[in-house]
């Protein structure tokens, strides 16, 4: 899943925080887009170097769709308190794509609480972001909600949708315990396990 490979209808980059806290929602954002069909792709994808924007450019414009959740809006811990501006910054890059290609490429938006993004960021008044109140069901929903075009999905029960999420936390735990999740191998190895999981129910 190199930045660089075929494009494929149904990738779509994923935006979100790489931390610790954000991990139940990563597995669950991750397993909600491999059940209704999508291939999540990600910045983690691309590895450290000197032409890493060209490359990142690269990958948004091979997705058709991205998504943005932009729920972290607090300071960074100590000793350096700042704000995160990585996710901001390729949601900017995706704003742009999305508004000189428009059949290439859509942006959506997902939040935690309702409201907040009016505040946090006032150019996006009129884009609508899905709320999924940091909960692993209601990121189920706001995904099958950005996706719903693509309805019928290969699963669509709730209780699967919770099977694949469940897998792949157990996944994670006997396959890299102690280990971050968010690491391009990992994150490819989550994608493979997951898909193989959402085949097995749709059988």
């Amino acid at each position: 899943m190199a930045a660089g490979a075929r494009r494929s209808a149904r990738d779509v980059f994923c935006n979100f925080p790489f931390d610790s806290n954000y991990e139940r929602l990563y597995f669950a954002l991750v397993a909600a887009l491999l059940c209704t069909g999508q291939t999540p792709r990600t910045v983690l994808e691309i590895p450290p170097s000197a032409d890493r924007l060209a490359r990142l450019l690269a990958l948004l414009a091979e997705c058709p769709y991205s998504l943005h959740d932009l729920s972290r809006v607090q300071l960074s811990a100590r000793p350096t308190r700042v704000p995160r501006f990585n996710m901001p910054f390729e949601l900017g890059l995706a704003v742009s794509l999305a508004k000189t290609s428009p059949k290439r490429h859509a942006f959506r938006l997902l939040e935690e609480q309702p409201f907040r993004l009016q505040q946090s960021l006032s150019d996006l008044n009129g884009y609508d972001p899905y709320i999924h109140h940091g909960t692993i069901d209601r990121m189920f929903a706001a995904v099958c909600d950005v996706f719903s075009i693509f309805r019928p999905f290969p699963i669509s029960e709730l209780s699967q949708f919770r099977r694949v999420y469940r897998a792949l936390r157990t996944f994670r735990q006997k396959q890299f315990d102690g280990l971050s999740p968010y690491n391009s191998d990992r994150f490819k190895q989550v994608v493979v396990a997951g898909r193989e999981y959402v085949r097995q129910l749709s059988r």
